[in-house]
């Protein structure tokens, strides 16, 4: 006969200590993803309002948010492989509005402007709402430097697309900047704090390099899941 005891284990399990598994992409899915993404890439507007954000939300959209600096738009370039498609500036904070791209009008790119530990104020309703209320926006990937780890202003934000019901992955910036041992070390602490904090937060950490583009086709795979299209 089952105990009280067991009945309430079974009721409340454990919490996560860790993420469950998620396979990565294949090779297949990794050569099909490289080859999406040199499909042509263009600029299509910056938006500074609501009333500016492109209108055409029939193909999915994906958006990279992450604290000032921390290599957006360098990234969006090394994903489509064009060095000057994003413009890029070693001034913090100098992205000030929502900048929109697409892939050979199948996908759509937002790069968001950074945000600091002042999150909410910084970032102002316009962009609080377009995160909530974009019809396809499949997902947001928050850049983070594992270098610093998480900041007041990373959780900030993941609480806010937490209380939203958005769902965000995390990718880590600038991996090669860091040993391989510093680099493993670093995510597993990041990991921890996601499985004990994070909600809507999509179970797998990815790393990339916009300088020596290790790990970027295992993000341009990532979105094209996220985008639910075909690999």
């Amino acid at each position: 006969m089952t105990s009280d005891s067991e009945i309430k284990k079974e009721r409340f399990p454990r919490k996560l200590q860790a993420f469950p598994f998620v396979p990565g992409a294949t090779s297949s899915e990794l050569a099909k993803a490289h080859k999406f993404f040199f499909l042509p890439a263009d600029f299509v507007k910056s938006a500074t309002s609501l009333a500016m954000i492109p209108e055409n939300t029939m193909i999915p959209e994906v958006a990279f948010i992450g604290r000032s600096n921390i290599g957006k738009s360098s990234l969006i370039n090394g994903l489509v492989n064009r060095n000057g498609l994003v413009k890029t500036s070693s001034k913090p904070g100098h992205t000030r509005m929502m900048n929109f791209f697409k892939i050979g009008d199948k996908l759509s790119l937002v790069d968001m402007p950074g945000y600091g530990w002042k999150s909410r104020d910084e970032w102002g309703g316009m962009i609080l709402s377009y995160l909530q209320h974009r019809k396809n926006l499949k997902r947001i990937y928050i850049l983070i430097d594992p270098s610093h780890g998480l900041k007041e202003s990373d959780t900030q934000i993941m609480k806010l697309l937490d209380g939203s019901g958005l769902s965000y992955q995390v990718v880590l910036t600038k991996v090669d900047k860091l040993s391989k041992t510093k680099y493993s070390a670093a995510k597993a602490q990041i990991e921890s704090q996601l499985v004990k904090d994070a909600i809507c937060c999509f179970p797998m950490v990815l790393g990339v390099s916009s300088k020596n583009k290790d790990g970027l086709d295992d993000l341009r795979a990532a979105i094209l899941k996220a985008g639910q299209l075909s690999l």
